[in-house]
């Protein structure tokens, strides 16, 4: 009774599996994307790079926000490159994702390059117009123009294993994954470095990422001082690096949401060679105003060194669910267990006087 119990919520907890429903797409009344994939369903605002996704059937879910915020100049002398050593640098320029607008591509099937097949769905969110740089005085310092940062999302019919600047990187139907597209950035100098700064967001709002050192837990539901430094990401040994949107204390959803990015990312020069490039990171629990309301969140900066006018840098991070037993399930798993045992202790007092009222 008990093992049928579990195996039934540990089959729950799957969030997806090989085989799963095809991709779907489509743009609600608002003019928001909603794109799902296996038990993922991803909600893009049609006018700013932000996400919510959550999974599609589990009925006590959570939901997760995931905001692609800005993208800052460092100047980065104060940035090792070493594993451990990373310092918060200063900021030479800024350009607000949300203060620009964007536009969404219709939807495309994904090809199998050898066979031809369609392997997935996909669509491109652009920006559309210019997008003005500031430097550190408030000043002007340029501007992008439309089509040079792109956010490729991408989802897949079958679980996919596929190469990522050389290294092996597994996408599951419950993912969808992004290229982010930046075709041109006028640096001010080449000793800077450019951080695409993305907010988290959940109902509970507290993380986990796994770094080389273990687990880390941050609490983003108050914001660390302003003079609080972003603390370094120390990456693990794998291609990709976890961020991990933490369950509550007491909840019924299924399913766990994480953010993945691969550690390195690809620079195209204007003659068509291509290089990997590394990948840092950052974070800090912060807080800012969002349509008049306060919000914290978990601030990740993905930092990307220098590459030359004319150039295209391409990074490839990815979002979805991972299964996971809810706490509801295991405050009731371990009433069951007492229960049982309760039982047991029952029916085994009951044994002993019946053995004895025989035995006298």
């Amino acid at each position: 009774m008990l093992g049928t119990f579990v195996l039934a919520i540990s089959a729950l907890a799957i969030p997806g599996v090989a085989g799963a429903t095809p991709p779907i797409g489509s743009v609600d009344t608002s003019n928001r994307i909603v794109f799902t994939s296996g038990s993922l369903t991803g909600v893009f605002e049609g006018n700013v790079p932000h996400v919510t996704f959550y999974a599609t059937n589990d009925l006590g879910r959570s939901t997760y926000q995931l905001n692609f915020r800005a993208l800052m100049e460092f100047n980065t002398t104060s940035i090792s490159s070493g594993d451990d050593a990373y310092e918060s640098p200063e900021a030479v320029a800024r350009a607000d994702f949300d203060s620009a607008s964007w536009v969404a591509s219709n939807f495309y099937p994904i090809k199998d390059n050898s066979t031809g097949t369609t392997i997935g769905m996909g669509f491109n969110f652009a920006l559309d117009g210019p997008l003005q740089i500031v430097d550190r005085t408030g000043m002007s310092h340029g501007s992008l123009k439309a089509g040079d940062v792109v956010l490729v999302i991408k989802a897949y019919n079958n679980t996919r294993t596929m190469p990522v600047n050389g290294q092996t990187v597994t996408i599951n139907t419950a993912e969808i994954k992004i290229d982010f597209v930046l075709k041109a950035w006028p640096f001010q100098s080449p000793n800077d470095s450019l951080a695409l700064q993305i907010n988290m967001h959940s109902n509970y709002n507290h993380f986990v990422l796994d770094q080389k050192s273990g687990t880390t837990s941050v609490d983003a539901t108050q914001s660390e001082a302003t003079g609080v430094a972003e603390h370094p990401f120390l990456e693990t040994s794998d291609a990709e690096q976890v961020v991990r949107y933490a369950s509550g204390p007491v909840t019924s959803s299924m399913n766990i949401g994480f953010f993945h990015f691969v550690n390195t990312a690809n620079v195209t020069a204007s003659d068509g060679r291509t290089t990997p490039v590394p990948v840092l990171a950052s974070y800090k629990a912060e807080s800012e105003r969002e349509t008049g309301v306060t919000i914290t969140f978990l601030k990740l900066y993905l930092v990307y060194p220098y590459f030359p006018s004319g150039s295209t840098l391409v990074h490839d991070p990815s979002f979805g669910l991972q299964g996971g037993l809810p706490t509801l399930y295991i405050i009731a798993g371990g009433a069951a267990i007492a229960a049982l045992a309760a039982v047991l202790v029952i029916r085994h007092r009951h044994t002993q006087v019946q053995r004895y009222s025989v035995k006298n």
